[in-house]
């Protein structure tokens, strides 16, 4: 297997400035490696890529129909978003909705806190399970251990074989090979083949997604490629996206952890193979110009791809 291949690099003035090393792959819904760069078997944390997963359990069991969530607050529980008010008033009605106090909120940085919409999902689940509040980050919290199960199933995993560890905002996070994480994106993008209730949820959750990017944050696919695509950045260079349509998904890792070459790597990649039109493809860079700004606003280098 392939280790890290080169992606991208940056350049200024004609001279090489820094190197962007990492690995994607496409898969199918049944594993099947469509495509790869690098190692499709590299371990990595799927960061906040893996909260339209982790929400999963939840939208799942019926918790967005006990608390009547709009696709809008769906969508908000799988965000990474930038704290503005719309954000915070959505957030707040989760919390609202399912009778818990803004003070319970654990992840770290308060209502305003990018991740505040996955935390108020987690409340909501505990709250749904009638367990404690307190103490839902805690990997042995039984809402905790539902997304486990359900994030393992998804993604072709065995439990033993996903790292956990805690992520920024002091929730659980976990490791898997990036075949995996585009397993568990293919099955959320095209869940025909799932049971009943769990297609659903996957159906439920990425309609709201793609209806509300302005609340799940990151680069906004419907602008390039309405309906194709349900995407979600992780930090560390991390990013998975789900092929609607196409039984398929894209996972990569970027070894640096850079977010610069993420979205303009991927780009190049779902062309070559077909999954976006070079019309899709000059869209993209029509809003996002492969070129290194500085803070003054100017223009003094470029990115390019490589691989």
């Amino acid at each position: 297997m392939p280790d890290s291949v080169l992606l991208a690099r940056s350049v200024r003035g004609g001279i090489e400035d820094d190197v962007y090393r990492g690995s994607m792959v496409i898969a199918d819904t049944e594993g099947k490696v469509l495509t790869a760069v690098g190692n499709a078997e590299k371990r990595a944390f799927i960061r906040s890529s893996g909260k339209p997963l982790q929400v999963l359990a939840f939208v799942e069991q019926g918790g967005a129909e006990r608390f009547g969530l709009t696709p809008a607050e769906i969508a908000i529980l799988c965000a990474s978003h930038a704290g503005a008010d719309m954000h915070v008033a959505t957030v707040g009605a989760v919390l609202a909705k399912a009778g818990i106090p803004l003070s319970a909120l654990g992840s770290g940085g308060g209502i305003r806190d990018n991740c505040s919409g996955k935390h108020a999902g987690m409340l909501a689940f505990a709250r749904m399970l009638d367990q404690p509040l307190t103490g839902y980050r805690a990997t042995d919290h039984p809402l905790q251990r539902e997304i486990l199960r359900t994030i393992s199933e998804l993604c072709g995993l065995p439990q033993a074989e996903i790292g956990v560890a805690v992520d920024g905002c002091g929730a659980p996070i976990f490791a898997m090979p990036l075949r995996n994480m585009a397993i568990g994106y293919a099955r959320l993008a095209n869940p025909d083949g799932l049971p009943p209730e769990r297609a659903h949820a996957c159906r439920t959750i990425s309609a709201a997604m793609q209806a509300h990017p302005e609340m799940v944050g990151g680069l906004d696919w419907t602008l390039i490629a309405p309906g194709k695509f349900v995407a979600k950045a992780g930090a560390a260079g991390c990013y998975c996206v789900g092929i609607v349509g196409r039984n398929a998904a894209f996972a990569m890792k970027v070894d640096d952890g850079s977010a610069l070459p993420v979205h303009p790597a991927c780009v190049e990649l779902l062309t070559r193979e077909g999954y976006l039109t070079a019309e899709e493809r000059q869209r993209f860079l029509e809003l996002h110009p492969p070129a290194v700004t500085n803070r003054c606003g100017e223009v003094v280098g470029e990115l390019e791809i490589v691989f």
